[in-house]
């Protein structure tokens, strides 16, 4: 059986999958998990706030099985956000 990935609005069962590719992906696109002592500090730094603050912006790419393998966060007043 072939599954089609898509794109769907981030769950809170995503949450470890979304820490994780944060990880693999905040060292200038690369795996950034050497890097810092925590795991959980760049996904407290530049994930979660979006989802638990601006979730109706908070998107994952589904693999087609129920597993998120990418994200797009955002809001819509990044000035606001940051304040």
């Amino acid at each position: 059986m072939t599954t089609t990935a898509f794109v769907r609005r981030y769950r809170p069962s995503d949450r470890a999958e979304l820490a994780d590719i944060c990880v693999r992906t905040a060292h200038e696109g690369g795996d950034s998990s050497g890097l810092y002592p925590d795991p959980e500090l760049m996904p407290v730094i530049f994930a979660y706030p979006y989802v638990e603050l601006e979730p109706d912006f908070a998107f994952v790419l589904d693999d087609g099985a129920g597993r998120a393998v990418g994200y797009a966060l955002g809001a819509p007043d990044t000035a606001g956000f940051a304040a």
